[in-house]
């Protein structure tokens, strides 16, 4: 197996865009520090220079055309019908092995014949395919039309464009599934890296809240208004939702005086919190479900939604328990469930468990598959 530092290859890293510090965005970290030469591509970047500086140590990443497109900042995700064309636009032309980190269009990057170009595959565009009928109840009655007409657009684009990719990572066996039945093609599973140094237990003598945790984006599939109304039930339970987005100011509104909204907090309050609560709740269908196992690897047991990545990242009795349905009805009973055996989570058997997703093994299964793609697939490269 060749050995990726001894390749004279010239190496491009291509990633959907840079706007947050999420579970995508680590994994482009951990990508460069396999490939620290490597030169970095995305729709766009608008990024914090400290979240930069954190993940890519200050290298510039090279955009397309979006960067320029007015409010695309806060509204890039109406730009849709332009991602395809933009992915298309940047030119790749000279490089040995393109790595594509992608959650929508990066996989779609146009390559040469000659080139290796290795897919980690977070999910499926979600709002063309398993989440369409989701992202249609935001669109606006009078355009959902057009809107949908587009989707389907991408959808047949991102198919046609399957082809591009040698070889497919699948960040969960949920994912895997995915890639075979939108594309027809087979994949590798590598679950994504946690960093298992930084999310730790805490110290014994840390103070503990009594209070349950959500920590997510506030989108509408993570669904946690669902939650939210479940706890309302409950004053005698108490919540703290950790995130911000566009549900924000909603989701405030429903919550009883048990309930508080923390809005975003840095890496090191959630770590606190995840060390420090009762158990965290999950009810979105996740395509892996990263938080999940950030916060076991901090002994946290978690109450999640038993669909998609979570099955794969829970343990049910030993490192959380589940509910059935996205309902306010089965997460009260996921509560319950919880309640009835909280005494019997053990957080060293629930930090054992998130140990199968540190860094290092992330690195060294992910560098396998490069290899070993580069060994099969020689072409002009080694």
């Amino acid at each position: 197996m060749p050995d990726h530092e001894n390749i004279s290859m010239k190496v491009a890293i291509v990633h959907d865009w840079f706007v947050v510090k999420g579970g995508a965005e680590k994994v482009v970290k951990q990508m460069l520090e396999c490939f620290p030469s490597a030169e970095v591509f995305s729709l766009f970047d608008f990024l914090s220079p400290e979240d930069r500086k954190e993940i890519m140590k200050d290298k510039k990443v090279k955009v397309s055309f979006m960067q320029k497109l007015p409010f695309a900042k806060k509204n890039y995700r109406y730009f849709f019908p332009v991602f395809s064309k933009a992915i298309e636009s940047i030119s790749l032309k000279g490089f040995d092995l393109i790595l594509s980190s992608s959650h929508a269009v990066a996989k779609g990057i146009i390559t040469e014949k000659d080139q290796i170009h290795v897919c980690y595959c977070h999910t499926p565009v979600r709002y063309a395919w398993d989440m369409k009928e989701d992202y249609m109840k935001m669109v606006p009655p009078g355009v959902r039309n057009i809107v949908s007409w587009r989707l389907n657009k991408l959808q047949k684009w991102d198919k046609e464009n399957a082809h591009n990719v040698t070889q497919y990572i699948a960040n969960s066996k949920n994912i895997s599934n995915r890639i075979k039945n939108n594309y027809d093609k087979n994949s590798s599973v590598v679950y994504p890296p946690i960093d298992t140094d930084y999310f730790v237990p805490a110290d014994k003598n840390e103070a503990y809240n009594n209070a349950f945790l959500v920590v997510s984006r506030l989108v509408p599939y993570k669904r946690v208004d669902l939650i939210i109304e479940a706890f309302n039930r409950h004053p005698e339970l108490k919540l703290n939702v950790i995130g911000d987005g566009p549900e924000f100011n909603n989701l405030k509104s429903i919550a009883n005086p048990n309930i508080k909204l923390l809005g975003y907090q840095s890496d090191q309050t959630v770590r606190e919190y995840y060390q420090r609560s009762r158990a965290l709740l999950l009810a979105a269908i996740e395509d892996f479900g990263i938080t999940s196992a950030e916060a076991q690897a901090c002994g946290t047991p978690i109450i999640a939604l038993n669909k998609g990545g979570y099955s794969e990242t829970v343990i049910d009795k030993v490192s959380g328990v589940f509910f059935e349905d996205q309902t306010v009805e089965e997460i009260d009973t996921g509560i319950q469930r919880f309640l009835e055996i909280e005494d019997s989570f053990d957080a060293v058997k629930i930090r054992n468990h998130a140990e199968k997703f540190k860094i290092d093994r992330f690195k060294k299964e992910f560098l396998s598959i490069v290899n070993n793609t580069i060994e099969k697939y020689q072409f002009s490269v080694v």
